[in-house]
C-alpha cells in the first residue's frame, strides 16, 4: 500500500503538469501552506488596525501603516514576516512551471494558445503572490510590495481581476512612498469597467482617496473617502469617519464635519479615547446658534474621573466655542484654565497654547503671548499647519516681549505713583491675597 501511495504522490509532483497534478497542488497550497500564512496575515492586520493609537492632533492616516513614512508619528505594531515566509514557500515548492503535454488539433485554438503561454499552472498560486505583496505592504516595505504587485500584473495576465487588484495595490504603495506621479500614471489607466467585483470597487475608492489626500486635494478626495467609509468595517470605519470629519472641517463644511465626528464617536467598537476626541472635535465645528447647551455638556465631562488627564482638552474645546461666537474674554479664560489643568506636555497642550498666544498677540499683549509660543513651538511637529510662521513669531516675540514688558511695567508704575497711599495699599494687599490664594491652590 505504501508503494502505491508513493507512486501516487510522485505522479502529482510540481515537475509534472496534468489535471491531477494541478488539482493536487492547488489543494495542498490552499489548505496547508497558504492557509496558515493567510490566517496570520488577517489576525495581525486586525490587531494593527484595532490597537493603533492615532494622533488626533494631526490629520489621520487612512491606515496606520502609512505612519512608517513619518518617524514623528506614533508607529504601528505588527509583523507580517511569517505570512511572507509562507507565501515564499508556497511559490517555491508548489509552483507548476512545466508546460502541459500538447494536444493534437488544438494548435489553432486561441484559448488553447493562451493556455500554453501561461507561466504558472497552479490554479491557486496567484493568491500566495497577492498575500506576499499585501504582507510586504503592511510590513512597511512599500518598495518591495510595489515590485511584487508589478510582477503579478505582468505574469498573471489570464486573471484580469488579479491584474487590476495588483495595479491598484502598486499605486497604493507608490502613494505611501510619496511617488504621486508614478501612482497617477497607474490609476489613470485603470478603467471603471475593469472593476468587476465589489472588492475591486472598494479598493479603487480607497486608493484614489489616499492619492488625493496626499496631494491635499480635498475636493477630489471627499467623494472617494465617503465611499471608502461605506465600504469599511470596525476600527477602520471609525478611523475613516474621523478623517472625513477632519477633511470636511478643513473645507469649512462644519455641519458635515460635525456629523462625521459624531459617527466616529458613536461607533460601538470605538475606544474611549476616540469617543472623547470625536466629542472635542465636534465642539470645534459646532454650528448651533446657542452654544450654552454645548458648553454645559462639555463641563459635565469634567466631573468624570476617567477625564482627569483630558481636562485641558475639555476647557480648550469650551474656549473654542466662545471664540467661535467672538467672546474672546471667555475664550481666554478657558484657554488659561486648560493650561492650568494640563497634566501632559504634548501636542494637545501646545495647540491650546497657540490658540491662547494668538489671542494675546492680536490684542498686542506681547509679554503674555511670548511664553505661550515659546512653550508650544518645541512640542509641535514640523508638519503642523503654519509651523514656520509660528516659529518665526516665537523668535520675534522672544526679543519684543522684553521691551513690551518694560513698557507695561512703566505704565503700571506711573499709575501707582498717581494714586493716593490708601489706593496703593489696596493694590498691594490684592497682589498679596492673589499670591497666597495661588500658593494654597498649588499646595492642594
Amino acid at each position: 500500500r505504501s508503494v502505491v501511495i508513493a507512486v501516487g504522490l510522485s505522479s502529482c509532483s510540481p515537475n509534472k503538469n496534468n489535471a491531477a497534478t494541478r488539482k493536487y497542488q492547488e489543494f495542498i497550497t490552499r489548505y496547508n501552506i497558504h492557509y496558515n500564512g493567510d490566517k496570520h496575515y488577517r489576525e495581525t492586520l486586525a490587531d494593527m488596525e484595532t490597537k493603533y493609537e492615532d494622533d488626533y492632533s494631526r490629520r489621520l492616516y487612512m491606515h496606520p501603516i502609512e505612519a512608517k513614512q513619518d518617524e514623528s508619528a506614533p508607529q504601528p505594531a505588527g509583523n507580517f514576516d511569517r505570512s511572507i515566509e509562507k507565501a515564499q514557500k508556497a511559490i517555491q515548492v508548489r509552483s507548476i512551471k512545466k508546460k502541459p503535454a500538447k494536444k493534437s488539433g488544438k494548435s489553432r485554438d486561441p484559448k488553447y494558445k493562451e493556455w500554453m503561454k501561461r507561466e504558472e499552472y497552479n490554479p491557486f498560486l496567484h493568491n500566495s503572490w497577492l498575500m506576499m505583496g499585501r504582507s510586504q505592504f503592511f510590513n512597511g516595505d512599500f518598495l518591495g510590495a510595489a515590485s511584487t504587485f508589478f510582477y503579478i500584473s505582468r505574469h498573471f495576465t489570464w486573471l484580469p481581476h488579479v491584474v487590476t487588484e495588483s495595479k491598484l495595490m502598486q499605486a497604493l504603495a507608490y502613494v505611501a512612498l510619496g511617488w504621486q506621479f508614478e501612482a497617477e500614471m497607474i490609476l489613470t489607466r485603470i478603467k471603471t469597467d475593469e472593476l468587476t467585483t465589489g472588492k475591486l470597487k472598494k479598493l479603487y475608492n480607497y486608493v484614489y482617496a489616499d492619492f488625493y489626500l496626499h496631494a491635499d486635494d480635498y475636493d477630489q478626495a471627499i467623494p472617494f473617502l465617503v465611499e471608502s467609509v461605506k465600504g469599511a468595517k470596525g476600527a477602520q470605519k471609525t478611523r475613516l469617519n474621523f478623517l472625513l470629519g477632519q477633511v470636511y472641517a478643513l473645507q469649512g463644511k462644519k455641519q458635515l464635519a460635525y456629523d462625521a465626528f459624531k459617527a466616529a464617536g458613536s461607533s460601538s467598537s470605538a475606544p474611549y479615547r476616540t469617543k472623547f476626541n470625536s466629542r472635542i472635535k465636534q465642539s470645534e465645528v459646532y454650528t448651533g446658534s446657542d452654544i450654552e447647551p454645548e458648553v454645559k455638556a462639555l463641563k459635565r465631562m469634567t466631573r468624570y474621573d476617567r477625564n482627569k488627564e483630558y481636562l485641558d482638552q475639555v476647557y480648550y474645546a469650551i474656549g473654542n466655542l466662545y471664540l467661535s461666537r467672538g467672546d474672546t474674554v471667555k475664550a481666554i479664560e478657558n484657554y488659561v484654565l486648560a493650561n492650568e489643568k494640563s497634566t501632559r506636555s504634548g501636542v494637545d497642550k501646545a495647540v491650546n497654547q497657540i490658540s491662547l498666544g494668538n489671542l494675546y498677540f492680536e490684542q498686542r499683549k506681547y509679554e503674555l503671548a511670548q511664553p505661550c509660543y515659546s512653550e508650544a513651538v518645541p512640542l509641535l511637529p514640523k508638519t503642523f499647519k503654519d509651523y514656520d510662521m509660528l516659529k518665526r513669531r516665537s523668535d520675534v516675540l522672544d526679543e519684543l516681549a522684553v521691551y513690551s514688558g518694560n513698557v507695561t511695567l512703566q505704565d503700571s508704575l506711573l499709575r501707582l505713583s498717581a494714586m493716593s497711599p490708601e489706593e496703593r495699599m489696596k493694590v498691594i494687599e490684592k497682589i498679596i491675597a492673589d499670591l497666597k490664594k495661588k500658593e494654597k491652590e498649588e499646595a492642594e
